[in-house]
């Protein structure tokens, strides 16, 4: 945020009595005690690799127990406070922070932590095809000393501490440790709770203690195994069974059933996250806006939140979910109503009839729902939708390689701060995804975004992101489906487990009883 220089030192000093405080609380000196317990998560996703630039949800959440970033966001979400760093500094022209490093960190093979290795992960991120587009604003970084990292900026850039506190941002050892790209992430280690013990693609990747962690006592548990189980009811099964202690994301309309269980525990976290359906424009009828629009009135938020979130959830208006920054409520996001969806339709030059194909997640069975009613809702209006299901991994490749007309989609906030998503999904340039694997593109709405992350006055930026929000809601660049919370079960025994809305957990905090 830019601030007068009273209140930058004032921001400067906050920061440095939050680093200290946990440098109080966490002493380098103290020695870790003997973790306990055996967790196995089992999800539906499939782990996929340790490079922090290819990682997308799949990944992310596994790698975040072995790497970590200069800073970390806060349990709701909302803010950043120092991690790997003491404190962060910015000059009086808006464009150099000075961050000072904590001095107790090792990786886990016992290796320091320096400045050198901040700045060769920093710009390799930098340099990333997946998420390098979140430094774009970084000129160039030096290292005065072995404690501290001065990051310049090309522009004031708003989102800079919350961009050091995503995962693309992790901090790795300088130059691999002496490894090829190739090898390290085939072996990787970090400065995080757990390092690796094995990883057998398509079935599990098991994680062990790091005995090496700066945090004394964690963590507490001795291994993290995650198993990939794609079906729904096999993974609720083993959770009953005992073979599993957590199990991720089972649907919400078992919620209800985990609850009167007796040794289950289940709660909806909050979530920074929406749910869409993506439309390709390369396919000649997407490319249509009263196409889009009149997939977009036709689709039944109500009904899929009913029959497949139990009423966990509430129609989206929007490409940013009601809990992130520069949200706007007014914005315009296209509802259910058959009548104005036939009468978009009719404003097409497919008004006569038209074929789709709806591209679903094999095991899901919110995607099996929320793809039945919208076939359901296109019938009435004259438009046929053939439903194809792949596995999520499969999937993923097949949106990411833009061979699909629709699908479903998601997004899930990495930081406390929207420009990683509203770059992502609608600057093709700067995101380098083809707007979400949509090839939506608005000049308009590129200039908004990228005049909110240039801007430090949150008015201005509100201003810009509502700009942008209202552009793309009338524009139906994606079907806004439904925003819903992060649905978790787990054996009673398990305690400490908490999700963030930016959905990362921390393992070195959960104890199993």
């Amino acid at each position: 945020m830019k601030a007068s220089k009273k209140s930058r030192r004032a921001v400067a000093l906050a920061a440095v009595v939050i680093g200290s405080l946990v440098g109080s609380i966490l002493p380098a000196s103290a020695s870790n005690s003997a973790p306990k317990g055996d967790l196995v998560l089992v999800r539906n996703q499939d782990f996929a690799t340790f490079n922090p630039d290819l990682a997308q949800n799949d990944s992310i959440f596994i790698q975040q127990q072995i790497y970590e970033p200069l800073y970390m966001i806060s349990q709701d979400g909302k803010t950043v406070s120092p991690w790997l760093a003491k404190s962060a500094t910015e000059a009086s022209d808006n464009l150099t922070w000075t961050i000072k490093l904590r001095t107790d960190i090792k990786f886990s093979d016992g290796t320091p932590m320096t400045s050198a290795d901040v700045k060769f992960s920093l710009d390799i991120a930098t340099k990333g095809d997946g998420w390098g587009f979140l430094n774009s604003a970084i000129d160039n970084i030096t290292t005065p000393d072995a404690s501290t990292v001065v990051i310049k900026t090309k522009t004031p850039w708003a989102p800079l501490l919350s961009d050091l506190a995503c995962f693309s941002n992790s901090i790795l050892p300088n130059n691999y440790g002496g490894k090829s790209a190739a090898d390290f992430f085939k072996a990787p280690i970090g400065t995080g709770p757990f390092k690796l013990d094995h990883w057998t693609p398509g079935t599990e990747i098991k994680m062990v203690a790091n005995p090496n962690y700066w945090q004394p006592g964690k963590p507490y548990l001795n291994s993290v195994t995650w198993k990939y189980v794609a079906d729904d009811n096999t993974r609720a099964l083993m959770l009953q069974s005992g073979q599993a202690d957590i199990n991720e994301f089972p649907p919400a309309t078992s919620v209800a059933q985990i609850k009167k269980t007796s040794g289950l525990s289940v709660q909806a976290f909050p979530a920074a996250a929406s749910e869409y359906i993506a439309m390709n424009e390369s396919t000649p009828a997407l490319a249509d806006v009263h196409v889009r629009r009149a997939l977009s009135y036709a689709f039944d938020r109500r009904s899929v939140i009913k029959v497949v979130l139990a009423g966990l959830g509430t129609p989206s208006n929007s490409i940013l979910a009601p809990n992130v920054g520069f949200y706007d409520p007014k914005s315009p996001g296209v509802q259910y109503d058959l009548k104005a969806a036939a009468a978009e339709l009719a404003k097409s030059k497919f008004a006569k009839g038209l074929k789709l194909e709806y591209l679903a997640t094999s095991g899901s069975v919110e995607d099996n729902a929320m793809s039945s009613i919208l076939q359901a809702s296109l019938k009435k209006i004259g438009v046929t939708l053939t439903i194809n299901t792949q596995e999520p991994k499969v999937k993923r490749a097949t949106q990411k390689a833009m061979n699909y007309q629709l699908t479903s989609t998601g997004w899930t906030m990495d930081i406390s701060d929207p420009d990683e998503l509203l770059t992502f999904a609608l600057d093709p340039l700067n995101g380098g995804t083809h707007s979400f694997y949509t090839n939506y593109n608005n000049p308009a709405v590129v200039a908004a975004v990228r005049a909110g992350q240039a801007n430090s006055d949150p008015a201005a930026r509100q201003k810009s992101y509502s700009l942008a929000q209202k552009l793309v809601a009338n524009e139906a660049m994606m079907i806004f489906a439904y925003n819903a919370p992060y649905i978790y079960a787990w054996r009673s025994n398990i305690t400490g487990f908490q999700v963030t809305p930016t959905l990362s957990y921390h393992m070195e905090d959960v104890k199993k009883g």
